[in-house]
């Protein structure tokens, strides 16, 4: 039900990462192309340039938030109907073996984690990585040599992260 909006929300998570990518891309070439060459009328252009995609990326946070907080609200408040249903259909035997608080503590501590989750942690952890790849893929479109030297270090703790994992769980 929930699946368009959430395509949606991942669009606009797309889009806000790339307009922030972009950004440090074109001070870099307005540093190198006009200031360097005393070109003020190209610096006021890249600069109006760049306001329209902080407008964009402003845009574009504020749509992702909203798309996904609205999702997150959604999914509790058909997930406290639906536990508010079967808290009903339980059996009174059950009440007396549980205290009422301890079940309102939970139900509400859990439904309060699960929104936090999708308004906030997915949409970020979501960003951080569609960040993460085009900066390195961006770092080797600049210059080759310098990206293999950013990614290699990262590359090679992925590989001992995994190598290692296991025996650090045993432990």
């Amino acid at each position: 039900k929930e699946q368009k909006t959430l395509t949606q929300g991942l669009f606009m998570i797309v889009l806000n990462s790339i307009f922030n990518l972009i950004s440090p891309i074109l001070i870099g070439y307005a540093i190198d192309k006009y200031i360097q060459g005393k070109d003020y009328q190209g610096v006021f252009f890249i600069a109006s340039i760049l306001l329209v995609i902080y407008f964009i990326t402003l845009l574009t946070s504020y749509l992702q938030t909203t798309i996904m907080g609205g999702i997150g609200q959604r999914t509790i408040f058909n997930l406290r109907n639906n536990i508010f249903l079967k808290l009903q259909a339980l059996p009174i035997d059950f009440f007396n073996q549980n205290k009422a608080g301890d079940l309102i503590s939970r139900i509400n501590n859990d439904t309060t984690k699960l929104n936090m989750f999708f308004s906030q942690s997915l949409t970020q952890f979501t960003s951080n990585i569609f960040i993460m790849l085009g900066s390195g893929l961006f770092i080797l479109f600049i210059n080759f040599y310098l990206g293999l030297a950013a990614i290699i270090p990262a590359l090679l703790l992925l590989i001992f992260n995994k190598m290692f994992s296991p025996y650090v769980k045993k432990k």
